[in-house]
């Protein structure tokens, strides 16, 4: 009977803390995605002018490179050095791992998980 009760105590905080739970949620999915709109934002524009750099330094070299005997070497050197970039990139990115969004939230129901644990 004692762990009946108990049960049903537990059972009334666990609801009475979904509700705490789902605004938590909420409050942190807006900050999340302020952030996150300008972020894309700046990569975005970031990535476009790194683009527009990267392809520029590439056709300054072959147009210097132009009236010599290594006017090919250099067009292929651009070539490699663009492969070497994409490559890094992809690198970058897929070892890359952003934090996580939720993670106040996560901290609060392992914390509750934690005491709904100890209290059985």
């Amino acid at each position: 009977m004692s762990t009946l009760r108990k049960s049903r105590k537990l059972y009334a905080i666990a609801l009475h803390r979904l509700h705490d739970y789902k605004e938590l949620l909420r409050i942190e999915m807006q900050l999340q995605g302020r952030g996150v709109g300008v972020q894309v934002a700046a990569y975005v524009l970031t990535g476009l002018l790194a683009l527009l750099a990267i392809t520029f330094i590439g056709v300054a070299v072959i147009v210097t490179a132009w009236d010599t005997p290594y006017r090919s070497e250099a067009a292929w050197l651009v070539v490699a050095l663009y492969f070497l970039l994409a490559a890094a990139s992809l690198y970058f990115v897929r070892h890359y791992h952003a934090e996580s969004a939720l993670t106040t939230l996560k901290s609060e129901l392992q914390r509750d998980y934690n005491v709904l644990k100890e209290s059985l």
